[in-house]
């Protein structure tokens, strides 16, 4: 596997920290609304089926992955986040109530946790991973491509773009997690954002994507392609 590069890094990773920052400063704005482009790739997948090669990309959603020495204590207090949110939803208060004091604590707590200054960053989160949900599955329209091909060949790629110009395409390959740890640190990262009903959160699985390589395709006399790791 591979590290994550500083360039990748200081664009997406503490790209989206300054974000929060400003979300929890001044709430959202139109004009912030390209900034959540780092948060939503392209996965790329492709498997051979019934004789011939299926390719598919897909918007998801991408996040980081706490240190194992870190991931316990981690887990402890989204769990807590959830809970809360959890038995005011089960009280019967209303949603929209829940989802607006559930964002901002969520918001507080990737600050505290996730999003960090560099020197716990380095310490505290597997820079070696990007995670995402597999959240169409649930669905009963869904095509599932994405799920049927994983399984099929776990290679993937992720390409990222944020207009005008830059982009990065991280390739790797992808393991699926249902019950584990890294499954439950996932799925309750997602949640402390986005508030999620227990009833809706079933048959998610979540994907481990493992780097390999990074590459800068921006439209840039250093982009273009070029090899990062």
């Amino acid at each position: 596997m591979a590290r994550l590069p500083e360039q990748f890094l200081e664009w997406n990773y503490y790209g989206r920290k300054r974000l929060l920052e400003k979300l929890l400063s001044g709430g959202m704005t139109r004009e912030m609304a390209l900034e959540f482009m780092r948060h939503t790739p392209v996965l790329v997948t492709a498997a051979e089926v019934d004789g011939r090669i299926e390719v598919n990309g897909k918007v998801v959603g991408s996040g980081y992955v706490a240190s194992k020495d870190y991931l316990s204590e981690k887990i402890k207090v989204f769990r807590e986040h959830i809970k809360e949110s959890d038995e005011k939803y089960n009280s019967g208060v209303g949603y929209d109530k829940i989802e607006e004091e559930h964002l901002l604590r969520g918001v507080k707590l990737l600050l505290e946790h996730i999003y960090l200054e560099k020197e716990r960053a380095d310490r505290e989160i597997d820079f070696e991973v990007l995670a995402t949900i597999e959240l169409a599955k649930q669905s009963p329209h869904s095509s599932k491509h994405t799920w049927s091909l994983i399984q099929k060949n776990p290679r993937v790629s992720l390409v990222y773009y944020q207009p005008p110009a830059l982009s990065y395409e991280i390739k790797g390959h992808a393991s699926i997690h249902l019950d584990d740890q890294l499954h439950e640190f996932v799925t309750l990262v997602h949640d402390s954002f986005h508030y999620t009903p227990p009833q809706a959160r079933s048959d998610r699985p979540v994907y481990i994507i493992h780097v390999e390589e990074v590459y800068d395709n921006s439209a840039s006399p250093k982009g273009f392609g070029r090899r990062l790791v």
